[in-house]
């Protein structure tokens, strides 16, 4: 096995575009366990209400599968994790298992440009980072028909410049009694998602498709304007995400995902490593 690493040409790559795609150690037979888990866990779903089609998106949150555990607390993920995250400590937050089937009677389209986080310039420079990082591990191959995740390069940093020292997206009603960590409307920095219409009207980039091969993963501030895609290809889409924020941040995010955050830590301390449970805060080692 090779030596692996996130170069210093990477992190530049990943802070000024907002992605950044790396090889891991991943094994193939890893890649195949976790390939076959997933089919039978996420079979193709049933139509919604009113509708004939098929959900060719399926997917899992707070994912604590021991075969999904294994692979999340490899050292590598945390390496890097502490790496771009400039934390000498980080944990796990969270988790999700996506699978997307071919739909060969769509177009291709993206699904909906948003953001998930809003950060500020400071955020994002801060030492450690007051951030949330999102590891997309990918468990096939993925090419541009093959539902890619599409993002506006630098995005990130438009917008948390435009916003300035007062961060504020247009949400719509906000009562801060709903969040944690957050007291009020301009308050950075915090779990929230925005959609494109409510973003600042700015020149940003063309939406790019980002490809990968199996066990190679994209590392993504979900900060930066980004979408799903539909599934024009003939294989599925396969992805494992985990997401990591530096031990000590303090994140604002509203009650009901820091309640489900909390469970997951919980759940997924009991299935860690004995070696590894420093991954979740203390508290939740129940």
């Amino acid at each position: 096995m090779g030596n692996y690493d996130i170069t210093d040409d990477q992190v530049k790559a990943f802070e000024q575009d907002g992605a950044v795609t790396i090889d891991t150690p991943l094994t193939s037979q890893q890649i195949a366990e976790a390939s076959q888990l997933m089919d039978r866990m996420l079979p193709l779903g049933p139509p919604r209400p009113g509708e004939k089609n098929p959900r060719y998106r399926v997917g899992k949150n707070n994912v604590c599968e021991p075969a999904f555990v294994r692979i999340m607390e490899q050292p590598f993920f945390e390496s890097v994790a502490k790496r771009l995250l400039y934390s000498d400590e980080v944990v796990m937050v969270g988790s999700a298992l996506r699978k997307t089937y071919p739909d060969s009677e769509n177009v291709f389209k993206d699904t909906g440009e948003h953001t998930d986080f809003t950060f500020s310039v400071a955020d994002m420079a801060s030492i450690p980072r007051r951030m949330e990082l999102t590891f997309f591990i990918w468990i096939a191959d993925v090419d541009e028909k093959c539902a890619p995740l599409v993002y506006r390069p630098q995005s990130h940093r438009q917008i948390a410049e435009y916003m300035g020292d007062k961060p504020r997206y247009i949400h719509g009603p906000f009562d801060k009694d709903d969040y944690i960590n957050m007291p009020d409307i301009h308050a950075a920095p915090v779990v929230i998602g925005t959609f494109l219409d409510q973003l600042p009207d700015l020149e940003y980039a063309d939406l790019i498709p980002i490809v990968a091969s199996a066990g190679q993963m994209t590392v993504i501030n979900l900060a930066t304007i980004h979408a799903g895609s539909t599934n024009v290809g003939t294989s599925d889409r396969r992805r494992l995400s985990v997401s990591f924020w530096p031990k000590a941040a303090v994140i604002g995010e509203n009650k009901g995902r820091a309640r489900g955050r909390e469970l997951f830590q919980s759940q997924l301390a009991k299935n860690l490593s004995a070696d590894r449970r420093h991954l979740v805060p203390e508290e939740v080692q129940i």
